[in-house]
């Protein structure tokens, strides 16, 4: 990606596409595979980095204010690719670490979002999928549920510890592969570190 005044270039998948902001977070003529990629915000935490490795700060965070908030405004709970638990599972963790880099961008409405992204992931965890779909939902359960205090963050992290657990001990076998038998899965579920 690349950015310019009020635009973002994204690739993913091998597609290029300019982007002005404020923007649709549906890409008509991309793929949902590709919009999905939109929705991550992976693309987000590398401008953080960027950022970081450049000291490169007022515009990058600027942007970034105006992306999330307006994520926020477009995005209603429960509706769309936004909320789908897999898109949810990234951007959650894109967001804390976005949060966590520049205090500054945090306000109550995005820690009330925050929050009930965290929510709807765990009402809305991917048992139908498993592998790493439901790995990816549970870790982050726990990472978010430990941004916020009280009970019910709380219950959160107790349960999605455990479920984890349960999923690390049946999806790596004896052997330290993954039970799919595939290198792609083992490989994801043995970065883990990267959490």
């Amino acid at each position: 990606f690349c950015t310019k005044k009020n635009t973002l270039k994204l690739k993913f998948l091998n597609v290029v596409r300019q982007i002005n902001i404020p923007f649709s977070w549906y890409e008509s003529g991309m793929s949902r595979l590709w919009n999905f990629n939109l929705q991550y915000f992976d693309w987000a935490r590398e401008l953080v980095d960027e950022a970081i490795l450049n000291n490169n700060w007022p515009k990058e965070l600027k942007m970034l204010n105006k992306i999330i908030d307006n994520w926020i405004y477009e995005n209603q709970p429960g509706f769309g690719d936004g909320w789908h638990s897999y898109t949810l599972s990234i951007r959650i963790r894109n967001w804390i670490y976005i949060f966590r880099t520049f205090p500054e961008l945090v306000n109550e409405k995005k820690i009330s979002s925050l929050w009930m992204q965290i929510c709807w992931l765990n009402s809305h965890k991917e048992y139908c999928y498993g592998g790493n779909h439901l790995i990816e939902n549970l870790i982050t359960l726990i990472i978010g549920s430990l941004q916020f205090k009280g009970k019910e963050s709380a219950k959160i992290y107790d349960k999605a510890t455990i479920e984890l657990k349960n999923e690390l001990f049946k999806q790596i076998l004896d052997d330290g592969g993954h039970y799919e038998r595939t290198a792609a899965y083992h490989f994801l579920i043995l970065d883990l570190e990267k959490y």
